[in-house]
């Protein structure tokens, strides 16, 4: 069996990569591109074959590795297009020259090759987004893209080792168990000239009114927003809790107030935004 010259020495530059201790195989090219390493590649055959390994020497030439190519994947050489993925399989795709050594172009250790049949390779500088900045100028779309640079190999990946302990950092305060709150149902409410009065008695709330007391050791807490008032009372076990959403019209939050009669009731005064009477506490959802 005669062989072309040129596959028969990508055929002895394979060789050679075989021949090398599988520590070599394994290791990154350094920073000096040494050209005597060996380079393990993952091949993508075209046409979405299976995915293939092949050692090769880094001093062989695009068109070379071409050639060793055509006899593992039985693709004639001079219908293949050549493109080298380093780092994961979303890095960008480069074409490989034929004249240039693959260490010369970059090529790494663990480099992804996909072989695709009479592809045409679209450079940078010729693509459309180039086309349209060289001819449009400032006018151009893509004018922003004008001035991008490749991004540095060293700024690609960032490696990370165990996680830091922050110097003086407190400990994360676990978060205490919410206590699901009782309701209370049973108020009455009426206009009072400005205001709008809620009534939470003892005939019919007992039991949080006497947990209110007399509300002067903050057992008694109201948030207030403009269409919203929030009752809660403080207990033992559960608290109680009285929530009113979208009230019939505006209150003022700053003007609103309440007043506990220990053993009797608990009001809360909602002062009206606008002097209107109002015919229902909250709107029909």
């Amino acid at each position: 069996l005669k062989l072309r010259p040129q596959a028969s020495r990508a055929l002895r530059a394979l060789a050679v990569a075989s021949a090398a201790p599988q520590s070599r195989r394994r290791g990154a090219m350094t920073a000096e591109h040494d050209d005597g390493a060996t380079l393990s590649l993952k091949i993508v055959p075209p046409k979405g074959g299976q995915l293939t390994e092949l050692s090769a020497a880094a001093r062989l030439t695009g068109r070379e590795l071409k050639a060793a190519l055509e006899e593992k994947l039985a693709v004639e050489a001079s219908t293949q297009t050549l493109f080298c993925q380093n780092g994961s399989r979303n890095a960008a795709k480069v074409p490989i020259d034929d004249a240039r050594s693959l260490v010369d172009q970059g090529v790494e250790d663990g480099a992804t090759i996909t072989v695709r049949i009479n592809a045409e390779v679209v450079t940078p500088e010729a693509s459309a987004l180039r086309e349209s900045i060289a001819k449009n100028g400032g006018q151009s779309y893509y004018y922003a893209h004008a001035n991008e640079k490749a991004l540095p190999p060293e700024h690609r990946y960032v490696y990370g080792g165990a996680p830091a302990k922050l110097e003086g950092a407190a400990p994360a305060e676990e978060a205490e168990p919410t206590v699901p709150s009782r309701p209370i149902t049973k108020y009455s409410w009426a206009n009072e000239g400005d205001f709008v009065c809620i009534y939470i008695s003892a005939d019919g709330e007992e039991d949080a009114i006497k947990a209110a007391g007399d509300g002067k050791d903050g057992q008694v807490q109201v948030s207030w927003d403009t269409k919203s008032v929030e009752l809660r009372i403080s207990c033992d076990t559960r608290p109680f809790a009285l929530a009113l959403r979208n009230l019939e019209n505006e209150i003022v939050p700053d003007e609103c107030k309440h007043r506990v009669s220990a053993g009797k009731r608990v009001t809360l005064k909602l002062k009206k935004r606008r002097p209107l009477t109002w015919t229902r506490l909250v709107k029909a959802s």
